[in-house]
């Protein structure tokens, strides 16, 4: 028989759900002891009057705690807090008794137990003790529910999160997002090293940027690359907290993978500076890389040397043939231009309409000559439209100026030209 002191006597309300469970063959304590536990503290309490009905409850319901005397009739002593434990792992399991020296409190705990009073007790020790357990198991749940919510928004946050230990920079937890996005298992990131998930360079740059968020206790790293199995690096930001938790330094990290719009964004860098007919750069990038040419020139007295290039008739190749078959000649020179040219510092540009420019830093102009006969003769092989290339080509000379260079240029050009065109003029 379970005798329910659940409601009714109440005097406050604070712990509404809790759930008590008394166990005594005297049913006046019982009901006494059930009452003033209701009334001070607002729980639901039941009692029953042995052991037996103590297991059977506990097999039905759960309860916060169960406050059980150690002698009664049948089940009872050591085996009853065996029994009451075995049924439940979660209930905290309180003792009374007027007979400590029979039941050590050692061997009450290593039978199960949490808790013990000696019989008598003093007025309001037990509810003293029932009140702190209470106290105790809403601290936990919080903790519990907190770690939750953390659990929760790791795993399932859209980005990929890793949590470090601060100092070894060992990976303690990651999330699925970082799995799909790594490539890896969870269980293969476990215990690396932060740093093997990215190259020899760039770990040295993530070790900088670590050590500077640390100071300030959070900071964001952009364009990292992380490496992913069996796939190309994936081009990350970075989010790095410092966390101090349960005295363990721990850092969490948050990766978002931009390699799509860093992807997007170098196309529409390399379309703003490339000939979309060439495949050149473009007249604008030509200016801005012959100053750094020239700059190179005179500070290391390198040689520097600039061709300039004309398709000769090739207006009349529109006219005749069409702007594709035009359109098809510029695209076979600026393949040329690149087939011909060193990949050492040599650079090709569309310089507009049908005039192409090449910039040979740490070579004379007779290696630029040697350059243009090799593309004559190279589109005289190919499907021309009856074009050819006339080139003039200048050595960069103390004291010129950017304008003075293609000035100088643009006159030997000229003169190739007059010289019947196909033709090479050095100056």
């Amino acid at each position: 028989m379970a005798v329910d002191f659940g409601m009714g006597l109440s005097m406050c309300n604070q712990y509404p759900s809790r759930r008590v469970l008394i166990v005594d063959d005297e049913e006046s304590v019982c009901e006494a002891l059930s009452r003033s536990i209701q009334a001070r503290l607002g729980c639901e309490v039941r009692f029953v009057l042995n052991g037996s009905e103590a297991v059977a409850q506990l097999k039905e319901n759960s309860y916060d705690i169960v406050i059980t005397d150690m002698v009664m009739g049948g089940l009872h002593g050591l085996e009853l807090i065996a029994a009451l434990r075995a049924e439940t792992a979660e209930s905290h399991i309180m003792v009374m008794t007027g007979f400590p020296d029979d039941f050590p409190y050692v061997d009450i705990v290593r039978a199960g137990a949490d808790d013990f009073i000696v019989k008598p007790n003093y007025p309001g020790e037990i509810e003293a003790k029932v009140l702190r357990t209470f106290k105790e198991r809403e601290l936990r749940e919080h903790l519990a529910l907190a770690e939750e919510k953390y659990r929760s928004l790791f795993e399932r946050n859209m980005n990929g999160m890793l949590l470090i230990d601060r100092d070894a920079h060992t990976i303690l937890d990651a999330n699925k997002a970082f799995c799909k996005l790594s490539g890896k298992a969870r269980e293969d990131l476990l215990g690396v090293s932060l740093f093997e998930l990215v190259g020899a360079a760039e770990g040295e740059r993530l070790a900088q940027g670590l050590a500077l968020c640390a100071k300030g206790g959070q900071g964001t790293l952009g364009d990292i690359s992380l490496s992913r199995a069996g796939a190309a690096a994936a081009c990350v930001d970075v989010s790095i907290t410092f966390i101090e938790a349960a005295g363990e330094a721990v850092a969490l990290l948050a990766f978002t993978d931009v390699t799509d719009k860093r992807t997007m964004e170098q196309q529409l860098a390399a379309a703003a500076i490339t000939d979309e007919v060439t495949g050149l750069a473009n007249r604008r990038t030509f200016f801005t890389r012959l100053e750094w040419v020239l700059a190179q020139a005179r500070r290391g007295a390198t040689p520097a040397a600039l061709m300039l290039i004309d398709v000769d008739n090739f207006k009349h190749c529109n006219d005749t043939h069409g702007h594709q078959a035009g359109d098809k000649v510029l695209n076979t020179v600026g393949q040329l231009i690149r087939m011909t040219i060193r990949g050492n510092g040599d650079e090709g540009f569309r310089y507009g309409g049908d005039e192409f420019a090449v910039l040979l830093l740490g070579a004379p102009a007779s290696a630029g000559a040697r350059v243009a006969e090799r593309m004559q003769s190279a589109l005289a092989a190919c499907e021309n439209y009856g074009t050819t290339l006339s080139v003039g080509v200048v050595d960069y000379r103390e004291g010129m100026t950017a304008a003075d260079f293609v000035k100088a240029a643009d006159e030997a050009l000229y003169r190739a030209k007059s010289l019947g065109k196909n033709a090479v003029c050095v100056e």
